[in-house]
């Protein structure tokens, strides 16, 4: 049996055949028919639209892990063929079980980097997500780049509106946004410390907030967005610095009117 290796070339292929997080999105986008939504479809109702989508783009991935480990074993098979037919030409019962014991090591590996990719790409579709639908609710708003000096600047902030240069040479008129699909401690890694002072948003979808996260959130002076449910919760109600995911587009508009395009 082969023995693992850290790279194995079958599994290195086979994942090739899983798209970028931004076509799986694009295509999402598409199944939802979202850009046929009017804006205010979306503005009045962006909670169960975030929601919708990261169901629509997490099916569509799961179809295309699907076909990855298909492809694995395609490859497998024409790579091992003539050793397969041999095996069970020798003795079917034992040659099968050689057959599976050698393929699981190849299905083992790819498991487990997938496993990887799915916790990555899970952040990194949730801020696609919300830059999405911001933009169809025709917000302006834009990524910071990396590998550009403005991304030091702007670490760990997913998204800006309106724009690069009003967050940079203008701070006070533009808004900073962090997606955290989920929270844990991961909201520490928000910049709030060098943003204090300006409007400092953390969108996620957590299923839940505890008062005293909620308070430390407050004590960075950073504004949270969370799913309307969890912000009906009893003891997150009344703080209004915990808000529903739903109002984060019309307080954009309302916060900084030029981040909005009409029509």
């Amino acid at each position: 049996m082969r023995a693992k290796l850290e790279k194995i070339p079958e599994v290195e292929e086979a994942i090739k055949t899983i798209p970028k997080p931004a076509k799986i999105l694009d295509e999402a986008v598409e199944s939802l028919k979202l850009k046929n939504q009017d804006p205010w479809e979306i503005i009045n109702n962006f909670g169960k639209y975030v929601t919708e989508l990261e169901s629509a783009a997490h099916k569509i991935y799961e179809q295309y892990e699907r076909q990855a480990f298909e492809k694995l074993a395609e490859i497998w098979i024409d790579s091992r063929r003539d050793w397969i037919l041999n095996a069970l030409k020798e003795d079917q019962v034992e040659g099968i079980k050689r057959i599976l014991l050698e393929f699981v090591v190849l299905a083992s590996d790819m498991e487990k980097k997938v496993g990887n990719m799915r916790k990555a790409r899970g952040g990194r579709t949730f801020e696609r997500i919300i830059e999405n639908l911001l933009k169809l609710a025709k917000v302006r708003c834009e990524r910071p780049k990396k590998g550009k000096k403005t991304y030091e600047i702007l670490k760990n902030i997913d998204i800006v509106s309106p724009d690069v240069e009003t967050a940079l040479e203008k701070p006070d008129k533009a808004i900073f946004i962090s997606a955290k699909r989920t929270l844990r401690e991961r909201w520490k890694q928000v910049p709030y410390e060098q943003l204090r002072g300006t409007r400092l948003y953390l969108v996620t979808i957590n299923g839940e907030l505890s008062e005293d996260k909620a308070e430390a959130i407050r004590s960075a002076g950073i504004i949270v967005y969370v799913p309307d449910n969890v912000k009906e919760t009893e003891h997150l109600k009344d703080k209004p610095w915990v808000r529903k995911l739903s109002e984060l587009v019309k307080d954009i508009k309302n916060s900084v009117p030029e981040s909005y395009e009409a029509g």
